[in-house]
């Protein structure tokens, strides 16, 4: 037999949370796709910022394994990446379209990207937008990636 008590709260939790997640921050993904040239290729993670103007190439700010190990750029907006220096895989649901790494699965979030030459190296800032971003609503924090 089911306790109304039970089920009153039960329903309180599960309206709190359908709530909570009501409030996720998530960015417009569905844009037109435009290439970008430069962002052609493979990138490996260097470093991991607040900040881009914190990095300073050869000085690895961030201590720990990073979660982004590489990631590439295909032509037509595919991308594959690698996490926990596991071999690259195709992501499906991630594209990419000048300025943006589209997350079109369940973040939908855009993150914006940047493509820098310093002291000869290109290098690119990309928002990391986890769920410090979706859920807690911090500002992003930046991978930044060597262009192999």
């Amino acid at each position: 037999m089911r306790h109304p008590v039970i089920l009153a709260a039960l329903a309180l939790l599960l309206g709190t949370a359908a709530a909570a997640r009501a409030e996720d921050w998530h960015d417009n993904v569905d844009l037109a796709f435009v290439d970008d040239p430069a962002v052609l290729g493979q990138w490996v993670s260097v470093d991991f910022v607040a900040t881009p103007d914190q990095f300073v190439p050869g000085a690895q700010r961030f201590q720990d394994a990073m979660y982004l190990s590489s990631m590439e750029f295909q032509p037509g907006g595919a991308m594959s990446w690698a996490t926990d220096g596991e071999a690259s895989t195709p992501r499906p649901w991630i594209v990419w379209t000048k300025g943006l790494v589209l997350h079109q699965g369940g973040d939908k979030t855009a993150s914006g990207y940047t493509i820098k030459r310093i002291d000869g190296e290109t290098y690119m800032f990309l928002e990391w937008k986890s769920g410090d971003y979706i859920i807690r609503h911090q500002k992003p924090r930046y991978y930044v990636l060597k262009k192999k």
